[in-house]
């Protein structure tokens, strides 16, 4: 019987740490607001949404939740395999906050939500389309 709920144990390990970062098919998140091509006055309020997955602070609900990462004037891609980093087009909201009130120069600008796990590596799933916004 030991040997059996040992065997059930590593069993139940091993398939935690093959799906531990599985997103369920129908997950996804976006830029609720603002919406692709508006002209807004600074403070730029953005919220996030998600559906389909949790969002909690960094290191809460290991493996079963996220946090956001905005992506802001992305001119190339991070690299996927890495967690995201973090710099001013890099934008992480460790507390599990769903919105945010940037200042932004006037001009045009790029927005990107991702969800990234508790070591901020992204989930490709769950990466919003990129969206353009003109600042006053």
């Amino acid at each position: 019987m030991k040997r059996q709920l040992i065997g059930l144990m590593l069993l139940l390990g091993i398939s935690n740490a093959v799906f531990a970062h599985e997103v369920p098919q129908k997950a996804r998140v976006w830029i609720d607001f603002p919406k692709n091509g508006v002209v807004v006055n600074n403070p730029v309020q953005v919220k996030f949404a998600t559906q389909g997955y949790q969002v909690a602070p960094a290191g809460e609900n290991v493996h079963k939740a996220g946090h956001y990462h905005l992506l802001l004037d992305l001119k190339q891609d991070f690299d996927r395999d890495e967690p995201i980093p973090r710099d001013q087009y890099h934008i992480h909201y460790d507390q599990g906050e769903t919105q945010a009130a940037l200042n932004l120069s006037p001009g045009k600008h790029t927005l990107q939500l991702v969800l990234g796990d508790e070591e901020h590596e992204p989930f490709e799933e769950l990466m919003s389309e990129k969206i353009t916004i003109t600042v006053r």
